[in-house]
């Protein structure tokens, strides 16, 4: 018997309970069949399956958040001539690749065996997403070409703050103060890094904006 029918079963004697009727409620059986023993109780069990239908989005946030450490790391290598900035954009070019490949195989787990307007909404939401991130890189680009090589250090806050507008945008829509507060908190790290000289840029946008998604994602997989 699940959880779900328990609480059904509980629900429905509160029910009957408050119109003064009586009723015959189906036999509950089995050592683990007890139903709630309070509304609270019910409550819990409740909170319980919704958290575990929920997508778990901590290895998300884990996953840039590392993604994030390292490429700041990678181009505070650069400017301090421990290697090229050649190899600190491959580097970071691979773990862009690496980081939306692993993000889209685990959507995939995660939408498994949802249809209808969650798989749509979800479908949307990525590609609104994807068009985004690729959007920033051509404005980047043209800004770039427009006012050389030292527009360059603006393209990591550029991009910084986009993730921090879409969290909030995020947070927002699905009413969840942690994914709101995690883009305020992003979006201040991205203005910061704008202001920081090189190289010290790339730290802040690498240990700030990376170490904020890695608490973030341990705080998610804690409450789950």
């Amino acid at each position: 018997m699940t959880l779900r029918y328990k609480v059904a079963v509980f629900a429905n004697q509160l029910v009957r309970s408050a119109q003064g009727e009586t009723m015959q409620d189906p036999p509950i059986t089995g050592p683990d069949d007890d139903p709630p023993a309070s509304p609270a109780d019910a409550l819990a069990i409740i909170e319980q399956e919704q958290a575990r239908q929920e997508p778990d989005v901590g290895p998300y946030f884990l996953l840039w958040g590392v993604a994030w450490a390292l490429m700041g790391g990678a181009w505070f290598g650069a400017h301090q001539g421990l290697w090229s900035a050649g190899t600190a954009g491959i580097t970071t070019g691979l773990l862009v690749v690496v980081g939306i490949g692993t993000s889209a195989f685990m959507g995939t787990r995660i939408g498994r065996g949802v249809s209808g307007p969650s798989s749509t909404f979800g479908a949307m939401y990525g590609i609104g997403w994807l068009i985004a991130m690729i959007g920033t890189g051509a404005l980047g680009g043209a800004l770039v070409a427009t006012t050389g090589p030292a527009g360059g250090n603006l393209i990591p806050a550029l991009f910084v703050f986009v993730v921090g507008v879409l969290y909030t945008a995020t947070g927002a829509f699905h009413r969840s103060t942690f994914d709101y507060v995690l883009g305020i908190v992003v979006q201040v790290i991205a203005v910061v890094t704008a202001f920081t000289p090189v190289p010290w840029n790339s730290l802040v946008m690498g240990i700030g904006g990376g170490g904020a998604l890695i608490v973030a994602g341990l705080l998610s997989r804690r409450a789950r």
